[in-house]
């Protein structure tokens, strides 16, 4: 089995049709995450920076 990342726009109809289409497939599975959730996910994960000031952040992020 493999995992893929797609990004489909829902607000066009092929992408609807896809999205659709997608989901009447009882063996692909569908993991939709929000900004708010990818950021928790992120954080238990550890994925995150810790910075003192703007500067610092800017200079860890162009790092």
């Amino acid at each position: 089995m493999a995992t893929y990342s797609l990004t489909i726009n829902e607000r066009k109809s092929a992408g609807k049709a896809l999205l659709n289409y997608l989901l009447s497939l009882d063996y692909v599975k569908i993991d939709k995450k929000n900004g708010l959730d990818q950021a928790i996910d992120d954080f238990k994960n550890g994925n995150t920076v810790k910075c003192n000031d703007f500067d610092d952040y800017l200079e860890k992020i162009n790092s």
